[in-house]
């Protein structure tokens, strides 16, 4: 395959598609860095803008419509601007309500507790993004214990917080580097990488640091290192760990949470951490995130007492904000209400999806696998992600691999398979993303039929 040739055509189709979107990128990077506010939504050569998006659909301002499995970074569960939120959210701003007062409201309870039941838990605290909610669950953990190290899971991806910002995506001879400058420099000896699913180098770290970790935060499902679940065991073993070191086990359950059930992987697994924290779903699509855990965890970020014995979660201007509170009360009740339909839907759709694209790429004789395959605890897994392996392996099975050059190949699945799939008129994301309640059975036969179009192109470069 000329993968050079094949991307610079893919380009040309793209630019001839895309006239408006290139004007208002070009003149966005006069004022933006790279034109706008999120890396990953800047993709090569030029973003398109959105105009309308609705449902499992998406305009852009070249009137160009593409069937989405982005979803708002695999949020919208129910697709884009679902009716039920967006009608609550206007008669609520109707009413003269919506925007930030200040004030408490009387909303926050009820979302509180909605999460609580579903999820277990204490209390619960509320603010506005995963990385302040990551960063918060650490800074908790640190005081609670007294201690000064952090033990993550190499691939693991918990926002730009400056406490876990090591091992991550950069591979060099595995996933053990720093990944951010500005951080103190004594940041890199003070967070820990362990390997996912692997029990022996969770026992090594602990037996060899454990009355000096803090906390070991990991996702039972991770997402930017590759869709892959926790085995059971592991995490049974990171609770056995964490209480036998009296450290503090935190789930981040931003993007599994409410993804695949109506409540947190956690209680599908039967393992309850000391702090979770919860993203994306639980706000409806608008900003909201949480901490939620033990009670004498979650006190010390009460006022009183020592300064030095307290944490700063004290809320920001936005926290809360009373028309996100709204929007996630709304939402996750018609996810609780329409639990037995919904997920079993999303579930088996991602399963075709898993199964088609490696068959037609090995038809073509291409070596595909895919992720986000369930297991006998998590049965409806809507997430796909797809990997172009150099080698001869038949499963991934680790953010190592994901991240190897040598293994997998990141430019054909981010750019080129990106830009084939969006020239097809579907918008993907780590090779394919998430299936939403609006993507219907005929989107998703359309997709592998586009999937099938392109791997028969690209066997004929051979």
């Amino acid at each position: 395959m000329d993968k050079k040739t094949i991307l610079e055509g893919l380009i040309k189709v793209y630019r001839e598609k895309h006239p408006k979107s290139e004007m208002h990128f070009n003149e966005a990077r006069q004022y933006q860095v790279r034109g706008g506010s999120h890396n990953l939504r800047l993709f090569e050569p030029f973003p398109f803008y959105d105009v309308h998006c609705k449902g499992s659909k998406v305009i852009d301002a070249d009137g160009n419509t593409y069937v989405d499995f982005w979803q708002g970074h695999f949020t919208n569960i129910l697709g884009h601007n679902p009716k039920i939120v967006l009608d609550a959210l206007i008669d609520y701003f109707q009413k003269g309500l919506g925007l930030t007062t200040g004030f408490p409201g009387l909303a926050q309870k009820e979302l509180a507790e909605i999460i609580l039941k579903r999820v277990g838990g204490d209390r619960i605290r509320f603010t506005t993004s995963g990385a302040l909610a990551t960063m918060y669950s650490i800074m908790l953990a640190k005081a609670f214990t007294k201690r000064d190290l952090v033990l993550k899971v190499g691939g693991g991806w918990h926002g730009s917080n400056p406490y876990v910002l090591k091992g991550i995506s950069s591979y060099d001879q595995g996933l053990n580097q720093t990944e951010s400058a500005g951080l103190p420099l004594e940041m890199d000896s003070q967070i820990l990488v362990t390997a996912l699913n692997d029990l022996d180098s969770l026992r090594e770290k602990f037996r060899e640091f454990g009355e000096r970790i803090a906390c070991f935060i990991v996702e039972p499902f991770v997402g930017a290192g590759g869709f892959l679940f926790s085995d059971k065991a592991y995490l049974r073993e990171a609770r056995e760990l964490t209480r036998q070191h009296d450290s503090v086990l935190i789930f981040d359950e931003v993007v599994s949470g409410f993804r695949f059930h109506a409540g947190g992987v956690q209680s599908l697994y039967g393992i309850s951490p000391d702090l979770t924290i919860f993203g994306k779903a639980i706000g409806g699509g608008m900003p909201v995130s949480a901490v939620a855990g033990r009670e004498e965890i979650m006190e010390f970020c009460s006022p009183g007492g020592s300064p030095l014995e307290k944490v700063k979660f004290e809320g920001g201007t936005f926290s809360a904000h009373p028309a996100s509170i709204l929007a996630g009360i709304t939402f996750l009740n018609y996810l609780v209400e329409h639990e037995e339909e919904l997920y079993p839907k999303i579930g088996q759709l991602g399963a075709k999806v898993r199964q088609g694209i490696e068959e037609i790429f090995s038809s073509h004789g291409m070596n595909v696998k895919c992720t986000g395959y369930g297991n006998s605890i998590v049965e409806n897994s809507s997430a796909v992600g797809v990997h172009f392996l150099k080698q001869d392996i038949e499963k991934i099975t680790s953010p190592e691999q994901v991240w190897n050059p040598e293994i997998c190949d990141f430019e054909l699945r981010e750019k080129i398979f990106k830009l084939a799939m969006l020239n097809e008129g579907f918008n993907i994301f780590h090779g394919y993303g998430s299936i939403s309640a609006a993507h219907s059975e005929g989107e998703i036969q359309a997709s592998l039929e586009a999937v099938e179009r392109i791997a028969k192109s690209w066997s004929g470069s051979k």
